[in-house]
């Protein structure tokens, strides 16, 4: 039986033309947004690729530099040989149009991620649940339209703009549930925000994000927990440790306990938004979250997974916490964590809003360590830390009688933040 074969979608001339611009203008790589898995053609894409890294590297580009360059490389014969080269130099006359073909050669990878995505749908509901592929189907199209070739370049004015708009709607700030970190990073946490909570086993990571989630809860703001350790009993049992059950019962907090995929927890997470109003979401914790990419390495599985927190967060408006693990060198050489402890990638570092690092002390002693803060000042601020109860509380006392405090002084965090000095004055909270 004769079937028709049908070819993905592709471009082969828009591809030869965008390589030709690029052999005859390399600046022009700059002006567009292309990734090596756009060309549909194997050749065409280590060709990108390897322009694309000679012109990173500053080196000129013409077909003779190409072609040493892929035969240093060993990629000369993968990329057609020096014939092809010399047919991509003249496909096209002048480099005007390369945003044109760039905008082809991407809508054409475009539809290509659309098919794959929406065959492993098909092959996947003749088994799996509705709830469980929609989410994952909502991530993956939301992803493929955030790839397009937008213009990402806007005039100062429209910047101005944003501001007034901004300052006309400020923006919301919601407590933590800590009057002294709230303190600390100027009144609390804000829409859009990427907050990571670092920490080694047994430092309170997943309390603190825990508390942030009951705090906002208990302000009438739905809150929703992403939990990759611990089952929804164990939630609650920590929660009633501190809560009756039944105003647990009452508390607007939902809880994802059964989905580790990095683009199925973001599905979930935008279904929270749109289902139930979320206003907060707290993910325990990031490494153990699955990158759809199981080929990379796991530093760059982490980086994936904490550019898709730090880009729901903006797109949801919701403050999104993500509790952090610590490598163990600070424990080995019995310090205060900084942010080179974050494990695994320094992506977590870039991309987060603000960094708060817990380190527990003798009895019940404990560190908020803010060491990253955009727009606001790092410092230190101390908690009591109530094991029995699963929760941080704020510390009534002043600084003087600190177990760390000439460990603040040579971790080289600052202790003169905006609520440096004035624990003494505050009422005891309960």
């Amino acid at each position: 039986m004769n079937q028709d074969v049908r070819i993905p979608p592709q471009d082969v001339e828009a591809e030869l033309s965008v390589l030709g611009c690029f052999m005859l203008d390399s600046p022009t790589l700059d002006a567009v947004r292309l990734r090596p898995d756009d060309f549909y053609i194997e050749r065409h894409a280590i060709l990108f690729s390897t322009m694309q890294e000679m012109h990173r590297a500053g080196h000129a580009i013409d077909c003779v530099t190409v072609a040493e360059t892929l035969e240093r490389l060993g990629q000369l014969e993968r990329a057609g040989g020096p014939g092809v080269i010399r047919e991509i130099l003249f496909a096209v006359p002048h480099s005007a149009h390369v945003r044109y073909y760039a905008d082809i050669v991407r809508r054409k990878a475009q539809q290509r991620e659309l098919i794959r995505a929406c065959t492993r749908t098909i092959e996947s509901a003749y088994t799996a649940d509705a709830d469980e592929l929609l989410p994952t189907l909502e991530g993956t199209l939301l992803r493929i339209r955030e790839t397009g070739t937008g213009d990402e370049i806007v005039p100062m004015t429209s910047a101005v703009d944003a501001l007034e708009e901004r300052e006309r709607h400020p923006a919301a700030v919601h407590s933590t549930g800590l009057a002294d970190l709230d303190r600390q990073i100027r009144g609390g946490l804000r829409y859009g925000q990427f907050v990571v909570v670092g920490g080694r086993p047994g430092s309170g990571k997943s309390v603190l994000g825990g508390q942030i989630a009951k705090s906002f809860a208990e302000r009438g703001q739905t809150s929703l927990i992403v939990s990759l350790e611990m089952d929804r009993a164990e939630l609650a049992e920590r929660y009633i440790q501190s809560v009756d059950r039944q105003r647990l019962r009452s508390l607007p907090i939902h809880i994802v306990d059964s989905a580790f995929e990095c683009e199925r927890i973001a599905g979930l997470i935008r279904l929270a938004k749109r289902k139930h109003g979320i206003q907060a979401a707290v993910l325990d914790y990031l490494q153990l979250t699955e990158s759809e990419d199981r080929r990379a390495n796991r530093e760059r599985q982490v980086a994936e997974v904490s550019r898709t927190m730090k880009r729901l967060a903006g797109e949801l408006r919701i403050p999104v916490i993500a509790a952090c693990q610590l490598n163990r060198t600070s424990d080995r050489e019995n310090r205060t964590p900084r942010l080179s402890d974050l494990r695994e990638s320094g992506s977590i570092e870039q991309d987060a809003d603000i960094v708060v690092l817990l380190h527990q002390g003798e009895e019940d002693g404990a560190q908020a360590i803010v060491a990253k803060q955009r727009n606001g000042r790092t410092g230190i601020v101390p908690l009591i830390f109530r094991g029995d109860l699963f929760r941080f509380e704020d510390k009534a006392h002043g600084y003087s009688d600190f177990r760390f405090r000439s460990d603040m002084a040579s971790s080289g965090h600052s202790t003169n933040g905006p609520n440096h000095g004035q624990h003494s004055r505050l009422p005891p909270h309960s």
